[in-house]
């Protein structure tokens, strides 16, 4: 009867997951792609030998994202639900990854379900499964590095080829993850100090010594484009508060849910990593959860570098959904109601809207109605690439130059596009205007805080 249930209950969970992906597919538009996103595609688009000075010019992202999407680019156009389907397989490699990494820990069938469960209902992995960038496919990469590590401590009498073979799939993953995105870092150099206290310190060494080998072409193409401008470039997120580090488990557990949700997705996450201390390879796991925000923590409150976006936290989901899918198998009810309540918390962060985000689309069309054929002048590649490229695909004629100054009386008539947060401590677009001889006619915005676009129409 005990093992009918059991079978019964791993069932309902990957029905459940099954579930989150079919949502994670039928709402990949829900947001218009974004400024980074068609970056990408632009520095995807050209040669492939191209490639490479493009990512440097970047300097947010290591070149494999890029890479891969090129290859992506070649088998598919560039609509918006063809390049989310890129970012929805990175997804599903996650789920699949953590199937197999819940596996090699020794979690039963209804851990597995759980674990890729609550991967599959993680905000910040939802959000990544449409996201085009390296976030999702870093997470599967991650997976993949937790169960290539494992058995920590092989047996004597095992055969030394398997071992050397997990061993050769945990330094492929750890090369390929941090040529995805630097905060594959954290979790590599984890993963090395788990390896040191295991006894295998040989192990650790190569890890460290092969990956930081690869990264070196890169780390050296980055010193040879101004390093503070790339520090610069890196670091253009918020910085992280006190109170952000209090509640860092419910960012990770929560996302965008109210403060309240969040701070109990908190407590309990607290818990969960203070009990993970107790035994392996729990123990093990916490360590990899608390690397990337550990990271971000000391980049931010030390060396002064605003860093700290949700995202950036992708490498500690697989290790926390294994944790959780661990208290789900405890025998005692307490810990397995806790990881039932932090999945519940994960999918209402999960459907959440993010109210940050541009509606490009609409904006585009608006501005093809009221344009009149004039123009839409741009200030910066943050506002006009949307534009350009929303337009193209919607058949829209729209012209959208990028300008360098204010508009002044040699102007053309036409739409004046901005962010305020670009100009922060100037009067408002409509004062510079008048100021220069011009009359503002008509005016729309769209957008919140530093994401708040505005446009308006002067002659």
């Amino acid at each position: 009867m005990k093992s009918r249930r059991h079978v019964l209950w791993s069932a309902l969970v990957m029905a459940l997951v099954v579930g989150v992906v079919a949502g994670r597919a039928a709402t990949l538009l829900r947001y218009d792609l974004w400024y980074d996103e068609l970056y990408s595609v632009f520095t995807a688009l050209g040669d492939l030998g191209q490639l490479w000075q493009a990512s440097v010019s970047d300097r947010v992202h290591p070149p494999l994202f890029y890479i891969v999407l090129w290859g992506w680019l070649k088998l598919v156009e560039p609509t918006p639900t063809l390049l989310r389907l890129l970012p929805l397989a990175g997804f599903a490699l996650a789920l699949g990854a953590t199937w197999w990494a819940a596996g090699r820990i020794g979690l039963t069938s209804r851990g597995r379900g759980v674990a890729t469960l609550a991967v599959a209902l993680n905000p910040i992995a939802f959000d990544a499964g449409a996201d085009l960038r390296g976030y999702a496919l870093l997470a599967a990469l991650v997976a993949v590095m937790i169960g290539a590590m494992h058995p920590l401590r092989p047996e004597p009498d095992s055969e030394a080829e398997p071992e050397d073979r997990k061993l050769a799939l945990l330094i492929a993953a750890a090369v390929a993850a941090t040529w995805t995105h630097y905060f594959a870092w954290p979790t590599v150099v984890a993963i090395a100090v788990v390896l040191v206290l295991n006894h295998r310190r040989r192990d650790a060494a190569l890890l460290l010594g092969i990956t930081a080998l690869a990264f070196a072409p890169w780390l050296a193409a980055l010193l040879g484009a101004e390093g503070e401008q790339t520090a610069a470039q890196i670091g253009w997120g918020n910085t992280l508060g006190l109170h952000d580090a209090l509640i860092l488990p419910g960012t990770l557990l929560a996302g965008r849910t109210p403060l309240y949700v969040m701070a109990i997705a908190a407590v309990i996450g607290w818990t969960l990593l203070v009990t993970a201390l107790k035994r392996s390879p729990s123990r093990e796991l916490a360590l990899l959860v608390a690397a990337p925000p550990a990271a971000v923590v000391i980049a931010s409150l030390a060396l002064g570098i605003a860093i700290w976006e949700p995202r950036y936290l992708i490498g500690a989901v697989p290790p926390l959904a294994l944790l959780l899918a661990i208290w789900s198998d405890s025998i005692s009810p307490l810990p397995r109601i806790a990881a039932v309540a932090l999945l519940g918390l994960s999918a209402w962060g999960a459907v959440t809207p993010a109210d940050w985000r541009i509606p490009w689309k609409g904006i585009t069309r608006d501005l093809a109605e009221r344009s009149d054929g004039q123009p839409v002048y741009a200030f910066d590649g943050f506002t006009a690439i949307p534009i350009r490229y929303y337009a193209r695909m919607e058949g829209l004629r729209l012209d959208v130059p990028e300008i360098k100054q204010w508009p002044d009386a040699t102007t053309a008539p036409g739409w004046l596009l901005l962010r305020p947060a670009v100009f922060p401590n100037v009067p408002s677009a409509a004062a510079r205007l008048r100021e220069s001889g011009r009359m503002v006619v008509d005016s729309m915005a769209s957008g919140v805080g530093t994401n708040r676009v505005e446009a308006w129409r002067f002659r």
